[in-house]
């Protein structure tokens, strides 16, 4: 049953966790907003669409924000009843730390199960409506692809250049300047009109509509230095001119840009579990073959071709190596040699892909375990950090506490990409690495949990103050009493 001392807590804690939580979050939202804003805006986005996209894409900042939020809420709260002797009162009426602490906890276990609940269901399908919201903005607007001022090369084997955008979804342009990218050996032209209208467009191809303008051709495909001496270069002038253009690359390339193939994002965390065991399973058999395939072609022999054990590498010579000419052990010599640089420089060719095959495993694994696990138990972990060393430096406010809790959360973030990163490079296990940054500070939780129950002044300069002015005492006395010797 909760008493009225359990509420009391409970309210003053979650005062600070409301503001901190909607400050940080408002900061975290209005950053990635500013990185990404350039993206979207002046493309013939309305701004309902661009709040949509970025609260889709912003909700992925919550996990971060919540232990931060934690974190700095506890030192505050615990900070706060030091600071107004409450806590002191607490424990005089025999109310031990652990027992102030139990229904803050209980709510922190909680918000960390919501928070992998969150992680788990609600986030992957707002990052999938986000990405399919990208998508649809590139297959319905495909003047989104094309900026003001600048060539746009994608569209092989033209480069487009538009001097200013306009009209419903910018489809009406102005200043269009239009050039065959062509090699100095095929025919040349470049268009040059006043204003252009996109038509009609679908997946594949766009029709442009140009107006008031001239086609500018050189025809030298195949004609040699003195017919084109004498060719003089040919000028059309057009009112409209009807141009179609091979779209489906370019938007392939937008969708494979903006998705970045990272599709294991938008699955559940039993989701990943097998997706994960598959590609490795698919990469161990593919991986065996190319070994296979190496050590055959390095024994000679071919008709084998179901499995050659690495560890029974010494096959019969197929001819007797006395009995050869020594031109001819040369030449076999010589041929078995090259045959080592082959196979060698080809898994070296096979390394860079080993490699991003492995990289891609570990981020799909810190995905699931960091991202959807992690951070739940770093919510606990920030807990037991931050209500002992609130209650040890009994400062409340936003002085102290924040300086304390942002300093411990750097050191969160900066030990937490540092093992992503070894586990991408393939130094570390990536499991290890996901769980490497709770697994450090855990410990920091319950040391500081263990010295605020002993009431130890942990953080009292006098007491690390005075074993070092002691020490100094001595070397001064020691110096006055052989200096009072000589008088």
């Amino acid at each position: 049953m909760i008493k009225k001392l359990d509420w009391y807590i409970i309210r003053t804690f979650f005062g600070p966790f409301l503001f901190i939580f909607s400050v940080l979050m408002f900061i975290f939202v209005v950053q990635f907003a500013f990185t990404q804003m350039d993206k979207f805006l002046g493309k013939g986005l309305t701004l309902w669409d661009i709040a949509k996209l970025l609260y889709y894409l912003g909700l992925d900042v919550i996990r971060l924000v919540l232990p931060l939020t934690i974190l700095l809420s506890s030192i505050m709260a615990f900070g706060g009843f030091g600071e107004r002797y409450e806590l002191a009162a607490m424990k005089s009426a025999g109310i031990s730390l652990a027992r102030i602490m139990y229904p803050l906890f209980g709510f922190v276990v909680v918000m960390a199960i919501w928070l992998f609940y969150f992680s788990n269901t609600t986030l992957p399908d707002n990052q999938r409506r986000a990405r399919n919201m990208l998508i649809n903005i590139v297959q319905t607007r495909p003047a989104l692809n094309f900026e003001e001022g600048r060539f746009i090369k994608e569209m092989n084997p033209y480069s487009i250049k538009i001097g200013k955008k306009g009209g419903k979804d910018d489809r009406e342009w102005k200043d269009v300047f239009i050039h065959k990218n062509a090699s100095p050996f095929e025919d040349q032209q470049t268009i040059i009109a006043d204003k252009g209208e996109i038509v009609s467009k679908d997946n594949y191809y766009l029709k442009l509509e140009l107006y008031d303008g001239y086609i500018y051709q050189n025809e030298i495909r195949g004609k040699s230095p003195k017919d084109l001496q004498k060719q003089p270069a040919t000028r059309i002038k057009f009112d409209t001119l009807t141009q179609y253009f091979d779209i489906s690359d370019l938007i392939k390339e937008s969708l494979d840009r903006e998705s970045g193939g990272d599709n294991f994002r938008y699955k559940s965390f039993r989701q990943l579990t097998p997706y994960i065991d598959s590609i490795k399973n698919s990469n161990k058999t593919y991986y065996k073959g190319i070994s296979q395939n190496a050590l055959m072609i390095l024994l000679g022999d071919f008709r084998k071709t179901d499995s050659i054990p690495v560890k029974h590498s010494n096959s019969k010579l197929p001819f007797e190596w006395n009995r050869l000419k020594d031109d001819t052990k040369l030449q076999l010599v010589k041929n078995a040699i090259n045959q080592v640089k082959i196979s060698k420089d080809e898994l070296e060719t096979r390394s860079a892909e080993i490699k991003s095959a492995g990289k891609y495993i570990s981020k799909m694994i810190l995905w699931q375990h960091k991202n959807m696990v992690s951070y739940s138990f770093t919510c606990i972990v920030f807990f037991l950090i931050g209500a002992p060393l609130g209650s040890i430096i009994r400062k409340g406010g936003v002085g102290m506490p924040v300086v304390v809790a942002v300093i411990i959360f750097i050191i969160f973030y900066v030990i937490g990409l540092y093992m992503e990163n070894l586990a991408k490079n393939q130094v570390l296990n990536a499991y290890w690495a996901s769980w490497m940054p709770n697994l450090l500070l855990f410990p920091l939780g319950v040391f500081l949990t263990i010295k605020s129950m002993k009431d130890s002044e942990l953080f009292d300069i006098d007491k690390y103050r005075e074993p070092v002015q002691k020490f100094i005492a001595k070397f001064k006395k020691k110096k006055n009493t052989e200096h009072s010797r000589y008088q």
